[in-house]
């Protein structure tokens, strides 16, 4: 009884191992990979309200400080304009940083295969 439950159980590991291996590529780009796409949006929306592009750009022609002068209306322009420039230029990062991420993802599994079968040592 006790010879037949161990053996069942490391019968049951060993499919069990078996199977999570040959499933994880079909997990890797179906599940996983909506999950990396996911998060990378939500990395990108987030990105976008921390910035804050959108109020950015409604305010650009409003004064700042109430300043509604014409040297106000110049200065609270450039000086929006200034940081609109370097706020996009941050955003353009973030969304490079989560592409470069999306496409790491889609290349790993096909790199190390490749490294593992031109890379193994021959015995």
């Amino acid at each position: 009884m006790v010879k037949s439950l161990l053996g069942q159980a490391i019968k049951s590991l060993f499919i069990d191992a078996i199977l999570e291996i040959v499933y994880f590529p079909v997990w890797w780009y179906s599940a996983g990979l909506k999950n990396t796409i996911l998060y990378s949006l939500n990395g990108i929306k987030n990105a976008n309200n921390n910035l804050a592009l959108i109020i950015m750009f409604k305010n650009i022609f409003k004064p700042m400080f109430g300043q509604y002068d014409r040297a106000g209306r110049i200065i609270s322009f450039f000086m929006r304009f200034i940081l609109l420039i370097f706020k996009l230029l941050i955003f353009l990062f973030f969304i490079l940083f989560y592409i470069i991420t999306i496409l790491f993802w889609i290349i790993l599994p096909i790199f190390t295969v490749y490294q593992i079968i031109f890379n193994l040592p021959v015995l």
